[in-house]
């Protein structure tokens, strides 16, 4: 989950603590938010309260301020979620006031993150319009090298912005950094996510990588309740053949009822989490080709059927989910309480490990950490050599 969540577009003229919660979960959180006209625009942006402290906010048109610090490293820095107009005239003065603001805070650590409508160069833009061509990225790129900003490199999509059609698509979604905020974290990257359900895809700056490498495999209790799912497994435990002592058989028949039962579950017709994903992979394949060149009748018509099925199998899954919490209710008690989520999002919050301490020093990042955890397995479980008499030169009768 992110430290700060900044939403464009919201077509919320009022927001409370229940609709944020619907939005976030139930872990420490709080907001700020600059209200629509009617249904158009809106600005939302959450924050972990247990990581970040923002202690002001400021609403201006088309931007959000919040002003703030990472509680753990106690970094301050400034965040504006920006949501800028279609209009050339419009957008030229919230450059003009974003300009302003940004060179009266002077060195600060600035992100400026948001739906900017606008392009850094034509390559950033394609349009069925074909010849039709605007000349904004003029102004916004004034706006950038006037205030030094860093636009990093995109990683995992060339646009951001999709229409309906399969043929319009530009990069309207960025990050753009002060020189402060990228010394304080040089690592940063912007990485652009599939999208779903939004014509946009969801944008995520992060400042450190932390890859612990692949989960490990857990059975799913719910498989228990599919039908079937009893049978696939004896039928396919029984049709391993493996040869070796049973320790070896053990070991490897486990593996290999472990990728079937990943199949298993990609493929039955209930997993619908799994379909959805199916979907936005198939979508994100037509996205990237159509990226490069038109979309074909064909696949025009796929885009729209694939799009069209990411919604019904989404409210479908959610319609599921809500029943599943009533029967679950019923069936565990407290295991869908309220309660029980808060004392289990407490617990993962605790399990997770971010700092160690070695011999007095503070470990931080993945590999620091997964080095210590090895080195000290290793050094208990490491043998000594120790001088034992042999059976060389005994004469046995």
């Amino acid at each position: 989950k992110p430290f700060i969540l900044c939403l464009q577009e919201t077509k919320l003229q009022s927001c409370d603590v229940f609709l944020c919660s619907t939005i976030w979960g139930t872990s420490p959180h709080a907001f700020s938010y600059r209200p629509s006209v009617g249904a158009s625009g809106g600005i939302l942006t959450v924050w972990d309260s247990t990581e970040v402290d923002v202690w002001s906010t400021e609403s201006r048109e088309h931007v959000l301020w919040c002003h703030g610090r990472f509680i753990k490293s106690g970094e301050e820095f400034l965040v504006a979620n920006v949501y800028a107009p279609c209009d050339d005239g419009a957008k030229q003065g919230l450059w003009e006031s974003l300009s302003m603001r940004i060179q009266a805070l002077g060195t600060e650590r600035v992100c400026i993150c948001g739906d900017f409508n606008a392009v850094k160069h034509v390559e950033e833009r394609r349009s069925s319009r074909g010849g039709q061509r605007s000349h904004d990225h003029i102004p916004f790129n004034r706006f950038i090298d006037d205030n030094n900003l860093v636009d990093l490199p995109l990683l995992g999509r060339k646009f951001t912005w999709f229409k309906g059609d399969g043929l319009s698509m530009s990069r309207l979604d960025r990050f753009l950094l002060s020189e402060e905020w990228c010394l304080t974290w040089p690592n940063c990257k912007q990485v652009a996510n599939l999208r779903g359900l939004s014509d946009h895809c969801p944008l995520v700056l992060s400042a450190f990588d932390e890859d612990w490498g692949p989960r490990p495999s857990r059975m799913l209790k719910c498989w228990r309740d599919v039908s079937g799912y009893k049978l696939f497994v004896k039928e396919k435990w029984n049709s391993f053949q493996i040869d070796g002592w049973g320790g070896y058989v053990l070991k490897e028949k486990l593996k290999m009822i472990k990728v079937a039962l990943k199949d298993w579950h990609k493929t039955h017709v209930q997993n619908l989490p799994s379909r959805i994903d199916s979907l936005k992979d198939r979508l994100s394949f037509l996205d990237q080709k159509g990226e490069e060149d038109d979309l074909s009748g064909d696949e025009l018509a796929e885009l729209h059927e694939v799009t069209a099925n990411i919604h019904s199998l989404s409210r479908m899954n959610a319609s599921i989910s809500w029943q599943q919490s009533r029967s679950l209710w019923l069936k565990e008690g407290d295991a869908n309480s309220k309660y029980f989520h808060t004392v289990a999002a407490g617990r993962h919050r605790g399990n997770a490990i971010s700092v160690i301490q070695v011999g007095g020093a503070t470990l931080e990042g993945v590999s620091p950490i997964r080095q210590a955890v090895f080195s000290h397995f290793a050094s208990h479980f490491k043998s000594s050599n120790v001088e034992r008499p042999g059976v060389d030169n005994l004469l046995f009768k």
